[in-house]
């Protein structure tokens, strides 16, 4: 009778928090090839660690702050990431004119001498290209000596963040950016915050 009397109350108070409109925001949800987006409980601000730009300058996650940004760490030798960033690309494409940042960084030692090439044979014409041949961005290693920003739980991954630089959370694996799931999941990351 005690467990009636519970699960009766507890489906009372579920009616009525989304009756007055409860406070609690329902999770981002995307399902990749082989693993769902994860979010991050805490969030934390992205520090400003550097990677580098096609023609090897440093910048940051700063100069992104006020735009929603997925920042996608690969490598050229991986297969999943190269499956996966044609419909990056066309998401970049998709999305031009609006809030969303699309950051594609490679992970790969020679930097720009393996991204570039990459870039070239998989006709990616519309996300920049970004290295962190030196690990000062991402890390697998888990000392991290660099102190970099972002864990490489397997490769590709993308980390969503907030207008304000908050990490909201990851993927990992291949994911389809054309999919009606991913276009519900850029969606909410692009509604302005209540």
């Amino acid at each position: 009778m005690q467990f009636l009397r519970c699960l009766l109350v507890s489906a009372i108070f579920t009616i009525s928090a989304s009756a007055i409109g409860g406070t609690e925001a329902s999770p981002l949800t995307l399902i990749g090839e082989s693993s769902q987006f994860v979010e991050l409980d805490p969030q934390r601000i992205a520090r400003n660690t550097r990677f580098y730009d096609r023609r090897n300058h440093p910048t940051d996650i700063g100069a992104y702050r006020g735009k929603v940004v997925l920042i996608n760490f690969w490598a050229s030798w991986c297969l999943p990431c190269m499956a996966e960033m044609p419909s990056l690309d066309q998401l970049a494409n998709d999305h031009s004119n609006d809030d969303l940042v699309i950051i594609p960084v490679s992970i790969d030692k020679d930097g720009l001498l393996a991204a570039i090439p990459f870039y070239r044979r998989l006709g990616l014409e519309n996300i920049d290209l970004f290295v962190d041949p030196n690990g000062e961005t991402a890390y697998s290693d888990h000392d991290n000596p660099k102190n970099a920003e972002f864990a490489l739980y397997g490769l590709p991954i993308t980390y969503a963040l907030d207008r304000d630089g908050r990490i909201l959370g990851y993927i990992t694996g291949m994911v389809d950016w054309q999919s009606d799931d991913a276009a519900d999941f850029i969606d909410r990351l692009l509604r302005p915050a209540k």
